[in-house]
């Protein structure tokens, strides 16, 4: 038998929160049922103390937090804004606060610009979904020389002084959705690749192991083109129009990035959605549903739980001298059959 003593989460109350964060009965109140008006800094510090009151963890005790900046592109779908929400979300023992900061998306000039900033803004650390372009690897090599490590999120980034990336094998996800696009598209055709643009690494990645699968293992299927939807709804739309057109005897598509939504509805519109093979990432309530109406056949799937954890686990790390080699998010492959308890985490 085990003799230990169970463990017993207490309720923290209002004034117990507001008195080991600092602030205000009223504060806590708002954050509490998620008002505005509220910084974020102080929303993490509430939530970190109703954490600490309710499961006894210890808050360290800082001169001053460190100051993580995540940067991720905006209108980019419900996956990236879930992203942002888990950033938000992460428990740091009070030795961090996060802020969350959108930058247009496809604009690495733009992100250069932003990433650059935070050297004059007290900014300790930096997660950044990366833009493969010599001025960010420019910016962040500027940062590292001041002392500010940027760590690259869910699509890497190539320079000596990036030390970690956090995410998914990008090559061997885009090898997956091959194997399962040859095991179940049966029919001899075309298939067509839908990218974002070559500016994200994890989509170049994902085509090039999707590629290089389909040329080795299946001979049946012909990869046609690479078309770029710009990780749009509206955009892909009109790409898989346009490939529905060209290729009216196309057998399967696979889209590395965004915007499922619009490849769907064409498919739809021209009555070829149960006919062609669509593979896509990142499950959210819409490729749930598609994979539920058989309008997609599988998700490939990253926990971005586990991304931000990850993330804030290696900022914090370097910044206490103390990295810690972090390994890879699993692939994970979401099917109509075991959707069933699967989390858009």
């Amino acid at each position: 038998m085990n003799d230990e003593e169970p463990i017993v989460f207490k309720r923290a109350s209002v004034a117990e929160i507001a008195k080991l964060a600092g602030v205000g009965t009223a504060t806590v109140d708002r954050v509490l049922n998620n008002r505005v008006n509220v910084r974020a800094e102080t929303r993490q510090r509430v939530m970190q103390a109703k954490h600490a009151i309710e499961t006894g963890a210890q808050i360290e005790d800082r001169a001053r937090p460190w100051r993580l900046r995540i940067f991720l592109p905006e209108e980019a779908g419900p996956s990236t804004e879930f992203l942002g929400n888990c950033f938000q979300n992460v428990y740091t023992d009070g030795r961090a606060t996060i802020d969350c900061i959108f930058s247009k998306k496809l604009e690495p000039s733009l992100l250069a610009r932003k990433l650059r900033a935070c050297a004059g803004q007290g900014i300790d650390a930096i997660g950044f979904q990366a833009l493969d372009d010599p001025r960010v690897v420019d910016a962040v090599e500027e940062l590292h020389s001041l002392g500010i490590p940027c760590v690259p999120i869910v699509s890497d980034l190539v320079s000596p002084v990036i030390g970690q990336f956090i995410g998914t094998d990008n090559m061997a996800a885009g090898r997956t959705a091959a194997r399962l696009m040859g095991l179940i598209t049966r029919r001899s055709g075309p298939v067509a690749v839908i990218s974002g643009m070559h500016l994200y690494r994890n989509h170049s990645d994902r085509e090039m192991g999707f590629r290089s699968t389909i040329r080795r293992d299946f001979a049946h299927l012909q990869v046609v083109g690479t078309y770029s939807g710009q990780d749009e709804m509206a955009e892909n739309c009109k790409v898989v129009q346009e490939i529905l057109r060209e290729f009216p005897d196309i057998v399967g598509i696979y889209n590395v990035g965004g915007g499922n939504e619009g490849v769907v509805t064409a498919l739809k519109d021209a009555g070829v959605a149960d006919k062609i093979t669509l593979i896509g990432h990142n499950l959210t309530p819409k490729t749930a549903s598609y994979l539920l109406d058989g309008s997609m056949d599988i998700v490939i799937h990253q926990n971005m739980q586990r991304i931000a954890e990850l993330a804030v686990q290696a900022m914090i790390g370097l910044l206490e001298n103390r990295p810690a080699r972090i390994g890879m998010v699993p692939v994970e492959v979401i099917t109509r059959e075991n959707i069933s308890g699967a989390t858009f985490g």
